[in-house]
């Protein structure tokens, strides 16, 4: 299969590695032309789980461009950019968007979804989200950080024979998944959850299995679920997990040595997700006359560190 994933940066390229790695076709789209220089010259560079030496990455070769409209066709357009970016990253390939070239939104946010069907038929589009966890190292490499369950969707809920060849695909080359009715539901769980993960992470600076060390991050973590919650039942979303507590201390556990995708973004001096994720929630919060005072401070304090260094990384 011919894939083509807009995005490199840490599950861009982790998926670029593990489908390389299976033979697949993979062409990465970045704006960075340093970055794409160094992933045509050398590759994907894949630290494996629970690896540490950097002689131990493995190097899988792709293709890499700065300008998609060099690319002519493609079987499947894995969208893994940040929110913000989406709305001009999926401008950048409507011509690669078809009947039988769909379009797969690998993003963790509230929002993406929406702005895709503005450009983009829905029937055209696949929503998915991972558990996976990656740190990027520089240039092209990438660490992989934790294990986790990929979910696969129709937006109306089929399983078709597309969805099953994505299904497939990502099997065969170790990217574990399941395809799923109701994958919107599924959705906001994560965004519920990271949206705690995150932003606490963040203003903590600390690792994603040292949040669940202090009584005072668990609760404060598990205030911002309570409050995401209640605006999910609001909004009548069908929240597919039972317990959200339980799907946080997992998700912690299993990238414990892992930094947060949002802190990464604070110590590289890049935009956090913190509109799609918390913001989100503070949005349908106030359509819906919730109160969500938790959610909105971390909105606020986030945005503070978007302006000011955060430091450091310190652990408790």
């Amino acid at each position: 299969m011919k894939i083509v994933i807009v995005g490199s940066g840490a599950i861009g390229r982790l998926f670029g590695a593990f489908l390389a790695k299976a033979d697949h076709e993979v062409i990465l789209v970045d704006v960075d032309q340093r970055v794409v220089d160094e992933i045509n010259h050398s590759g994907i560079g894949l630290m494996e789980l629970g690896e540490s030496n950097p002689d131990t990455i493995n190097e899988f070769p792709v293709q890499a461009v700065s300008d998609p409209s060099t690319i002519s066709d493609c079987d499947l357009v894995l969208l893994t950019v940040k929110s913000h970016a989406t709305l001009t990253a999926a401008k950048s390939i409507l011509h690669l968007i078809g009947e039988s070239s769909p379009i797969l939104t690998l993003q963790t946010g509230l929002g993406n979804i929406e702005v895709l069907e503005k450009l983009i038929l829905p029937k055209h589009i696949i929503a998915a989200f991972t558990f996976m966890s990656a740190t990027a190292l520089g240039n092209s490499r990438v660490r992989h950080g934790g294990i986790g369950k990929t979910y696969l969707g129709e937006l109306n809920g089929d399983f078709s024979p597309r969805l099953e060849k994505v299904h497939e695909v990502f099997n065969e080359s170790g990217l574990m998944n399941q395809m799923v009715h109701r994958i919107i539901g599924r959705l906001w769980c994560k965004v519920i959850v990271y949206s705690a993960i995150n932003s606490v992470s963040s203003i903590l600076r600390i690792s994603n299995g040292n949040l669940l060390s202090k009584m005072e991050s668990v609760t404060l973590m598990k205030t911002l679920v309570d409050e995401g919650k209640r605006v999910a039942d609001a909004s009548a979303i069908d929240l597919v997990y039972p317990d959200l507590y339980e799907l946080l201390f997992d998700a912690c556990k299993l990238s414990s040595n892992n930094l947060s995708s949002m802190l990464q973004d604070l110590l590289n001096d890049r935009p956090t997700e913190i509109d799609a994720q918390n913001g989100a929630l503070c949005r349908f919060a106030e359509e819906k006359g919730i109160s969500t005072p938790t959610q909105c401070t971390m909105v606020q304090l986030i945005k503070l560190l978007e302006r000011w260094k955060p430091g450091a990384i310190s652990n408790f």
